[in-house]
């Protein structure tokens, strides 16, 4: 199975090439078969794989895999589709070979069938999905993809950590927040091959494993610092701004959503009548997606103040159609909202500065 990861592609073997005496307890499983079973959610498909263990040279059956239930596959055909789609007989076959998995390979396996894998318990948006893979090709796969995962370290990983951490490379180096995502990246990581049995369970194979049961330890403190405006700056740098980028101010102000929610705004969001927001959508990277939680798909209060600025900006802009962006890309004719880096970088930050923040 080939696993794409941004500009790379990890192979992930159905048996690591390696020398099969090496692994006398390893099991070769080869075949898959779609059988219905009875839950308590109802009728389901599984995958029932076989396969010989050559110590005993007798056959075996792993755990069945869960496809679907039958309401969302009603025919064998359609869930046969399903573990095409999900490379389920791939991922059986991926690194079973207890002890000699290598990072890549969990990596690789974690990817396909959890991070971008939508039938899981909580599923990422697709800007988390592209934020894990870019962090995982940047810098775990660098550092951990050919060490055997069970071999790394908790000690290693701490190493690393400061390695790669502003207080060893200066300005160069990561922000322990950043840091700290990657651990938590490492952490799911772990957790995904212990579960599915691609390395032992036991928690001495698991570097990532909880600091106090000795895994590495990882600072979580922001290097962040906020400045606190006065009044008269704050309205300074408002005031200095065009009425599209004042707009955007006062809605981030006046709500607390987050930018890709505010994108994702259309006209139509608007409840002028009960002075209220919805949150529908978000838009990030290119593509339009789901909130981050249910409860940020909860509505918003729109103050009178901020209802002002909202009806100046719609009497202003050409994509004022309850179909269009609120904050439309004029480069592109309104076909996808503006992004969010030119607000600060071009307006916000000259701004603060002018006013002498």
């Amino acid at each position: 199975m080939i696993v794409p990861i941004g500009n790379w592609r990890i192979i992930v073997p159905a048996v690591p090439v390696v020398a099969m005496e090496e692994h006398e307890m390893a099991t070769r499983f080869k075949e898959g078969s779609l059988k219905k079973v009875a839950r308590k959610e109802g009728k389901a498909w599984v995958l029932r794989v076989i396969g010989i263990n050559p110590e005993t040279g007798k056959k075996v059956e792993r755990t069945p895999i869960f496809v679907g239930y039958l309401k969302d596959f009603p025919t064998k055909s359609s869930a046969k589709e399903e573990v095409k789609r999900r490379n389920l007989t791939d991922q059986l076959n991926a690194t079973h070979l207890r002890g000699k998995a290598k990072f890549k390979e969990i990596a690789a396996h974690y990817i396909a069938s959890e991070l971008q894998n939508p039938r899981v318990v909580k599923p990422k948006s697709h800007n988390t999905i592209d934020c894990y893979a870019g962090n995982i090709r940047r810098h775990l796969l660098d550092r951990w993809g050919n060490c055997f995962a069970e071999e790394i370290e908790p000690l290693e990983v701490e190493q690393w950590y400061f390695e790669i951490s502003k207080d060893s490379k200066g300005e160069v180096g990561l922000a322990w927040d950043t840091i700290s995502k990657l651990h938590n990246i490492m952490k799911q990581i772990y957790a995904h091959a212990q579960r599915n049995k691609l390395i032992a369970p036991d928690p001495k194979y698991n570097p990532v494993r909880p600091s106090e049961l000795g895994g590495a330890r990882c600072k979580s403190d922001s290097d962040y610092e906020a400045v606190i405006l006065t009044p008269q700056e704050t309205f300074a740098i408002l005031n200095s701004l065009p009425l599209l980028q004042q707009t955007m101010v006062v809605l981030d102000a006046a709500t607390g959503i987050r930018y890709a929610e505010m994108a994702g705004l259309l006209w139509g969001d608007c409840d002028w009548d009960n002075s209220q927001i919805h949150i529908r959508r978000t838009w990030s990277r290119g593509k339009v997606g789901l909130t981050k939680t249910k409860n940020s798909k909860a509505p918003v209060a729109m103050a009178p103040l901020l209802a002002q600025y909202l009806r100046a900006w719609r009497s202003q802009t050409v994509f004022a159609a309850d179909t269009d962006w609120i904050f439309a890309s004029n480069k592109t004719g309104g076909k996808s909202p503006r992004v969010g880096n030119m607000l600060v970088a071009d307006y916000l930050r000259p701004a603060a500065v002018k006013a002498g923040a």
